[in-house]
């Protein structure tokens, strides 16, 4: 009787050690695609989720591998998108579309 319950604690012992591998392992940053209305360059919006007025994002952008921390000015969701204003720290509002929600 010892015996068989020692195989199956040994059977569970595997999935037990990856159970516990995943959880100590840090979880990636997660970010909202989408592009720049205006100059179509490929965009990033962190952290991942639906922004509200007034709320501040960091948007990084593709074409030249620049973050910056903006405003939110407005966000219109549509069917398929979602549209983001945002406002630059040196005044220049930006309309993203990201992937609609």
């Amino acid at each position: 009787m010892k015996t068989l319950l020692r195989n199956q604690r040994v059977r569970r012992l595997p999935a037990v050690i990856a159970l516990c591998a995943s959880l100590a392992l840090p979880l990636p940053a997660l970010a909202w695609d989408g592009f720049d209305a205006d100059s179509a360059d490929l965009v990033e919006i962190i952290p991942d989720a639906l922004p509200n007025k007034g709320d501040t994002v960091d948007v990084r952008n593709y074409s030249n591998d620049e973050t910056t921390t903006c405003l939110v000015v407005s966000v219109t969701r549509n069917s398929r998108t979602v549209e983001i204003v945002v406002r630059t720290p040196d005044g220049q509002a930006h309309t993203l579309v990201m992937e609609g929600r």
